[in-house]
């Protein structure tokens, strides 16, 4: 999948999806959640014929846990969280590891509907600065060591 940085980034889950009249774009930052930690969705809506951002719409991210249709998250998706204003954005958490499904509901003036993506929320990782940090000061050792055998 194309990854684009020109907004909040992210892995395309819907490319030109049909909304009503318009086409729909949805990315999603990081391509691989982690439970507990920030996720980001961009949303792209194209007017035809010459696919003009639409930038008076309303836009409502569900997000639904898979196995019991609870919807854990409701967040709206606005172009005043968008860096540059022609996309619709949103940033939420999911706390639990799990599959899920992300509807993205548009109400706009020439018509609306939704537009769904499953996500896989898996669990958070961490990085490990003590197993870094012990091999960084290996290495400086056997340089060092190394360093001085040659100089003998």
């Amino acid at each position: 999948m194309p990854i684009a940085w020109a907004h909040g980034g992210g892995e395309i889950q819907l490319a030109n999806a049909p909304i009503g009249p318009y086409k729909m774009t949805v990315w999603l930052n990081p391509p691989q959640p982690q439970a507990g930690k920030t996720m980001h969705i961009t949303v792209g809506l194209a007017a035809p014929p010459n696919d003009a951002p639409v930038l008076d719409a309303t836009m409502q991210v569900q997000i639904t846990r898979a196995d019991t249709q609870q919807i854990v998250v409701t967040t709206p998706a606005t172009t005043e969280q968008s860096t540059n204003k022609l996309f619709y954005e949103t940033d939420f958490a999911v706390a639990e590891v799990g599959e899920y499904e992300a509807t993205i509901l548009v109400d706009a003036p020439a018509g609306g509907g939704s537009g769904a993506f499953p996500i896989t929320v898996i669990p958070a990782q961490t990085t490990n600065w003590l197993l870094i940090g012990l091999v960084a000061l290996a290495l400086v050792v056997l340089g060092s060591v190394y360093r001085n055998r040659s100089r003998a």
